[in-house]
């Protein structure tokens, strides 16, 4: 784990180096990294700011989705005209499907991975991502050691794109 958070520290520094883009006002700068539980209030928040404030697209995939909060924010997005996609692992729908029908009998497009798809990637208006090791479960905002990394960075967010336009 302390592998992993170092790695993605080192990450943002390089973006920061290196990034061209840095007009996008939904964060301040082009790359913010969270170590949670202690940042997670932050996190939490910029997270469903980002949500209210996607104008055309949400692209999501998620290992564990069961934050209510965010399933309600997505639903009003989408009832909003925001298109909203959420990839999810099956053997998490088929232990907890209270989420996964809510989000589907409220107009959320919903895609099963046929793998274990155990990504924890956001991806706001194709301008911003959120990527980190982070589930998003109320538990995990809460109890757990977890880094999320907001990213601005163009050439990032389009391989991301590109991954979960494969779905």
């Amino acid at each position: 784990m302390f592998f992993f958070k170092s790695m993605l520290v080192v990450i943002c520094l390089f973006f920061n180096l290196h990034a061209k883009d840095n007009k996008t006002s939904l964060l301040p700068n082009i790359n913010e990294v969270y170590f949670l539980p202690k940042e997670a209030d932050i996190a939490k928040d910029n997270i469903l700011k980002l949500i209210k404030k996607s104008k055309n697209n949400i692209s999501i995939a998620m290992y564990n989705f069961s934050y209510k909060k965010f399933a309600k924010e997505l639903i009003s997005s989408s009832k909003d005209g925001v298109k909203v996609t959420i990839i999810l692992d099956k053997s998490k729908i088929t232990k907890n499907d209270k989420i996964y029908k809510y989000l589907k009998s409220n107009g959320i497009n919903i895609k099963i991975a046929d793998k274990k798809m155990h990504m924890k990637i956001a991806i706001f208006d194709e301008r911003l991502a959120v990527i980190g090791s982070i589930n998003w479960t109320k538990e995990s905002f809460k109890d757990n050691y977890e880094v999320i990394l907001f990213t601005k960075d163009k050439k990032t967010i389009n391989k991301m794109l590109n991954s979960l336009n494969r779905f």
